[in-house]
């Protein structure tokens, strides 16, 4: 990792397979500069007057995160090592695959007067889809829905976003998203047009607690995107579904999730939530 110039830049691999990750998080704990790490697991980050007196948070799903004092970084390039935490997970999945189930059924959101989001690259959006049965399972395909953002020649200049979904408990006691379900993001390369992206899962093992899954769904810059403004939108959209409840956090870049409560436009006394569908198996 190297210091110099008013840039930190290094490259991130996993402590024991010596493997390169990519779309690693990199961002400061105290703004929302951040960046992720390329094919190569290669990343710069720009560093300001203000920035060398931070700390780097470097976090990738199913690996603990690293803290870094910028002030500590080498002149020299340096590595950063990444351990691997999926030992709890993998003996979930194990459980998972040797139960026996019921035939699959479609839960979720239901699509009534859905809404679109742009994201900025590094946020990721979690739903909390509840478990009306409060009967464990697992989980066999997931359905994220998408939309044209037609914004190119208007205001914001727009930029292709790939998506990592992810998949995690729902805490009950904090009231939030919690432990990771599955140790690998899935990445998915939606069009910029209506499309519904169906992702089938069985074969991961993914359970389906009592109290409900959490999906979440990060936007992530493709490698070949060089934005030059600021202030930008992605596309394609999110879409989002109406509710009667605030069911969704927010993070950046690996940060502490943040409820959102953000209402509908068209509908006040409505909250909107990302429009997830899944179908799962129950325990028999």
């Amino acid at each position: 990792m190297g210091l110099q110039a008013q840039e930190v830049s290094g490259i991130v691999k996993d402590s024991l397979t010596q493997e390169t990750l990519l779309y690693v998080n990199i961002t400061y704990l105290h703004s929302d500069e951040g960046t992720s790490t390329d094919q190569q697991g290669v990343f710069q980050l720009q560093l300001s007057e203000e920035n060398k007196t931070d700390t780097l948070l470097i976090s990738y799903v199913g690996y603990r995160s690293k803290l870094i004092p910028v002030h500590q970084l080498n002149s020299t390039s340096e590595e950063i090592l990444l351990q691997q935490e999926r030992a709890e997970i993998e003996t979930v999945q194990l459980q998972v695959k040797k139960a026996k189930y019921t035939s699959a059924r479609k839960i979720g959101f239901k699509r009534k007067g859905d809404y679109r989001h742009s994201k900025a690259y590094g946020t990721e959006v979690c739903v909390w889809i509840k478990n009306e049965e409060r009967r464990a399972g697992k989980l066999t395909e997931v359905q994220l829905f998408f939309k044209k953002n037609k914004e190119q020649n208007k205001k914001w200049k727009s930029y292709q976003a790939y998506f990592l979904v992810k998949f995690y408990a729902f805490d009950v006691e904090k009231r939030k998203p919690g432990n990771l379900l599955v140790a690998e993001p899935i990445l998915i390369q939606p069009k910029n047009k209506r499309n519904t992206v169906k992702i089938e899962v069985e074969d991961l093992n993914i359970l389906y607690p009592v109290e409900g899954i959490c999906i979440g769904v990060e936007t992530i810059k493709p490698e070949h995107i060089k934005p030059t403004e600021s202030m930008f939108s992605t596309y394609p959209y999110q879409v989002y579904a109406h509710s009667k409840e605030a069911l969704t956090w927010g993070s950046f870049r690996g940060k502490p999730w943040k409820k959102q409560r953000r209402r509908s436009y068209f509908k006040p006394n409505m909250f909107t939530n990302p429009l997830v569908k899944l179908k799962v198996k129950y325990r028999k």
